[in-house]
């Protein structure tokens, strides 16, 4: 927080919201967005010219007539309607605006008039806007959602670490939707829109600061304060990771960012470069930012690159060698070489028949409780610094104990343990109940080790940044 300028707590914990453009029409966004905020329990207060109540609540026909002690205001109008709004609520001294509609600098000269009048607005007022062209902000935690769009299970996440910050709402929704449908641990969702004011490094230095939250995802299509910002990374990935998507890595890709957002990306190579002296983790893709996210604010970081594998089915354990040894551009890995007292444990948990080398085969005869007394074999070698385990439901042998054998196994190890499974049409399912006992998990083995391979660069990244002066 800056001289003047209002504390971001007040954006993320409000106990006062306006919504300027709320409405009792079926469909329209400031009914949606009206809707969603009464379960949050703040004081809400709706503002419509004609309606003497919304939903119930008493609405207020002008910005002017709205008592004192409001701390954020929603703007569901149009965009010429949305700067007037704005204007008003700044006179009306509310710290902090949340601008939902597009038709600003994204649409040509002449919204982008609007949008620097926006600007001109924060700059004679202390008042915050996020936005335009925002989704808002989501906090499961506090049970405070203003997205207007579905986005699947509103008790997400809630206890998690991950908080997401995106340029784009359609990525920032599939983040929802995959938190919603496999589990993911969201703290904090924003929707960044154009940034006419508040932007990326104002919300890095919040969560950087933040106890709650353990991992920083960002979808980005420019950097407005490319130098602080990664200064302020530099300060923050010591204690949390920061993962950046940049979009715009290509000529195409550029010219997308300028027609979408109305800003211009920087040149990609000075990016990535700029992005590993400053130690953050960058991520190409909109699977690639979820799946690090997801393992970083979970798992330790890996203390090196051997990966051990452990398997009922043969044929996933090989596959999963593959992966690992194959793929050296990135982040290097290899499997682990097992140690003779581990070869020698897993034989006598199992079978005289189970392949105990790596990857540790233990067959499909294997039940919960041998593989759970072969993970401990794992977990106690020291040749071994990250465990992928392959996880399949076929009863009674291996039944649904097996997810808390692995979990119970989580909080004492002190090497990452990453998950794989399918089950068909229930995947998502048993991926969500691994989520909620605490072990990360992927529906695919290349993801699964994409995972160890991010915690390989966690660590690299940790240990550039003690030798830096």
């Amino acid at each position: 927080m800056t001289p003047n300028r209002p504390d971001l707590k007040r954006l993320f914990n409000p106990k006062a919201i306006a919504v300027i453009g709320a409405s009792n029409r079926e469909g329209s966004i400031g009914r949606i967005i009206f809707e969603r905020l009464i379960p949050s329990l703040r004081k809400l207060y709706p503002v419509h010219p004609r309606e003497s109540h919304i939903m119930g609540y008493t609405a207020f026909a002008e910005i002017a007539m709205l008592p004192e002690g409001i701390d954020v205001a929603l703007l569901a109008t149009g965009a010429e309607a949305a700067v007037a709004a704005a204007e008003a609520c700044a006179v009306k001294k509310i710290p902090f605006l949340i601008i939902v509609a597009g038709g600003f600098g994204e649409t040509g000269a002449a919204g982008a008039r609007l949008e620097a009048r926006l600007q001109e607005i924060v700059s004679r007022f202390e008042t915050r806007i996020l936005g335009p062209n925002s989704l808002g902000v989501f906090i499961p935690g506090e049970r405070l959602d203003t997205i207007f769009v579905e986005h699947g299970d509103k008790a997400l996440g809630s206890g998690g670490g991950v908080t997401f910050i995106t340029q784009s709402g359609s990525v920032g929704v599939e983040a929802l939707g995959l938190a919603s449908n496999t589990g993911y641990g969201m703290r904090a969702f924003v929707g960044l829109g154009n940034k006419c004011d508040l932007d990326e490094l104002d919300f890095l230095d919040y969560f950087g600061r933040d106890p709650e939250t353990t991992c920083l995802a960002f979808y980005l299509e420019n950097i407005a304060h490319g130098r602080r910002f990664l200064e302020k990374a530099r300060q923050v990935t010591p204690h949390k990771p920061v993962l950046v998507l940049k979009a715009g890595r290509t000529a195409a890709g550029a010219r997308a960012v300028s027609s979408h957002t109305g800003r211009l990306a920087g040149m990609d190579a000075v990016v990535s470069g700029a992005f590993r002296q400053f130690g953050i983790q960058r991520v190409l893709d909109d699977e690639e930012l979820c799946d690090a996210s997801k393992c970083l604010a979970m798992l330790p970081p890996a203390r090196g690159p051997r990966v051990a594998v452990l398997t009922p089915a043969g044929g996933f354990g090989v596959m999963a060698a593959d992966y690992i040894e194959a793929d050296q551009r990135s982040m290097p890995l290899s499997m682990a070489a097992l140690a003779p007292r581990t070869v020698r444990r897993i034989r006598d948990a199992t079978f005289p028949f189970a392949a105990c080398e790596n990857p540790v085969d233990l067959t499909a005869s294997a039940d919960d409780g041998m593989f759970g007394r072969s993970l401990d074999a794992l977990i106690e070698d020291d040749g071994v610094d990250i465990i992928i385990c392959t996880a399949f439901f076929a009863p009674p042998a291996i039944s649904d104990g097996l997810i808390a054998e692995i979990a119970a196994r989580v909080p004492r190890s002190p090497k990452p343990l990453i998950t794989f499974t399918q089950y068909g049409p229930f995947t998502d399912l048993y991926l969500r109940r691994f989520h909620d006992a605490g072990v990360v998990g992927f529906p695919s083995v290349s993801r699964a080790v994409r995972a160890a391979r991010f915690l390989v660069e966690r660590a690299r990244i940790l240990a550039a940044l003690k030798e830096q002066p």
